[in-house]
């Protein structure tokens, strides 16, 4: 297990950065709106954080009404 995660630790390193950073550019994007798709708010917090990586895809694409 070891030599896995050094073997393919340069490759983690980038995924998890942009994973992160999308979760926080969704959430911010979140809180300054007044009103997203199906209107709470508190539903889209757990699909941004509770889907790894597609949460924050799935909420940019589909929660954000303009």
């Amino acid at each position: 297990m070891e030599e896995f995660l050094l073997q393919y630790w340069p490759l983690l390193i980038p995924i998890v950065l942009i994973e992160m950073a999308l979760k926080i550019y969704a959430l911010v994007d979140l809180l300054r709106r007044e009103h997203v798709a199906g209107g709470k708010k508190w539903l889209w917090v757990i699909v941004i954080l509770g889907i790894n990586l597609l949460g924050s895809v799935i909420y940019l694409v589909f929660g954000r009404k303009e």
